[in-house]
């Protein structure tokens, strides 16, 4: 039974038994997103398995289907989340729920062009037009060399059963943080619990050798005969397409917390 079901029949039996007075009551969980200091000041190499680090200029993310206990927001949401949000984030929305622990769900698609959230118009127009759910630009650097990227993904991931950290009070608030966690798309692996994180050969995908990789580029990219960049089970044979995977999986709540994701694949360019 879902908990949504579940505060529902318990508000039923509290009618037929009169035993009111001892059922919970409801406070309001405030929802924000962060995406850490590796979105906000960037990646370094002590990070890498390899000598590079990477910042970013602007990291897109289009949110929307926010729901928790019996409550569902409809907006459609779209943050940059490069711009100093003195380490808290930054609000999407606030839902009336039960008193109590809860869950929350979202969803990172595609879609109409977002209502709300700190990105620009264009931006968001942009988004719309071109069918991603994130759009990640910026820079990696090692000692000798320096490589552009601007790299729209259009995944789609609900990501279900997050379990907040603090529980909401009667009468009172708490707040949940969808967190980003931006180096899984640099990771190398796509079943191992510990990859590494790893850029040397995105870098050595840049074919014109215009110091910028693109995603035609990755596309490109053959991993079968890779030592690493293992798939598992997955019918991925380019690194594009395991990129694209991996971006899939950067929703998180409350810093480490785990969701349940339901993953559709898009591999638009």
């Amino acid at each position: 039974m879902t908990r949504g079901r579940t505060a529902v029949a318990a508000a039923l039996a509290c009618v037929s038994t009169g035993a009111c007075a001892d059922a919970a009551g409801e406070g309001t969980l405030a929802i924000r997103i962060y995406g850490e200091p590796f979105i906000e000041q960037g990646i370094d190499d002590t990070v890498f398995v390899d000598g590079w680090s990477t910042s970013f200029s602007r990291f897109l993310v289009a949110i929307d289907q926010v729901s928790a206990g019996d409550s569902d927001d409809d907006g459609r949401y779209l943050f940059d989340l490069v711009e100093d949000s003195a380490g808290d984030g930054r609000e999407i929305t606030r839902l009336v729920v039960p008193a109590g622990a809860q869950e929350l769900a979202y969803r990172i698609a595609p879609g109409d062009a977002a209502a709300a959230g700190n990105a620009s118009v264009e931006d968001r127009a942009t988004m719309a037009q071109m069918g991603w759910s994130m759009f990640v630009e910026g820079v990696a650097r090692n000692d000798t060399t320096e490589v552009a990227f601007a790299w729209g993904f259009g995944s789609t991931a609900s990501y279900r059963a997050c379990e907040v950290a603090q529980a909401v009070p009667d009468g009172g608030e708490a707040t949940t943080t969808i967190t980003i966690h931006a180096d899984h798309l640099y990771y190398d692996d796509l079943e191992s619990s510990r990859p590494n994180v790893a850029f040397a050969l995105i870098a050595a995908s840049d074919a014109d050798l215009d110091g910028t990789v693109t995603a035609a580029e990755l596309a490109a990219r053959d991993i079968a005969t890779e030592a690493r960049y293992q798939v598992g089970s997955h019918d991925i044979h380019d690194l594009w397409a395991f990129m694209t995977f991996l971006s899939r999986t950067v929703g998180h709540i409350d810093g480490e917390g785990e969701c349940t994701p339901e993953l559709r694949n898009h591999t638009r360019a």
